[in-house]
């Protein structure tokens, strides 16, 4: 009996043990699909606070863009004729002047010849000894600028 005893604990405590484990394992089972449910829920949440910044960041954008147009049309566009005193310092008041003494004289051209030889020294397509020159004169006027100082000397 003495021997018994000693073995009927032994097996009831091994028993006991591997109710534990199984116990154990069974925790463990069932906070994986927790932790699981809770990285979901961390990414849909992340997820959504990305969607709210794009969707900020393109009402921004749309605002910029309608500022950017209003600063544009509150500024007065420059005239051909403000744009021509530029050119005035050396093809004349009048436009008669033989620039530097190496360009024709462009008085009695008509817009669109004007229009042609401003585009092609601001793309480097036109003129001869003075391209260099010009080409830094007409590269920060916009089409519109172009345009219209083209027809104002049109005009003279």
């Amino acid at each position: 009996m003495k021997i018994v005893i000693p073995i009927a604990l032994a097996l009831l405590l091994s028993a006991c043990s591997e109710e534990n484990k199984s116990s154990s394992s069974q925790v463990k089972t069932a906070k994986e699909p927790t932790q699981k449910v809770e990285v979901v829920e961390k990414k849909v949440q992340e997820t959504a606070v990305e969607e709210a910044v794009v969707e900020e960041v393109e009402t921004v954008a749309k605002e910029v863009e309608a500022a950017a147009a209003e600063v544009k049309a509150a500024v007065p566009a420059r005239t051909g004729q403000t744009i021509f005193t530029a050119c005035s310092a050396c093809h004349g008041a009048d436009a008669s002047k033989v620039a530097l003494g190496k360009s024709q004289v462009i008085k009695g051209w008509d817009s669109a010849k004007i229009q042609n030889a401003l585009n092609g020294y601001k793309d480097g397509t036109y003129g001869g000894a003075m391209k260099g020159i010009m080409k830094g004169q007409v590269t920060a006027l916009s089409d519109e600028e172009i345009k219209a100082v083209s027809e104002y000397i049109s005009k003279l």
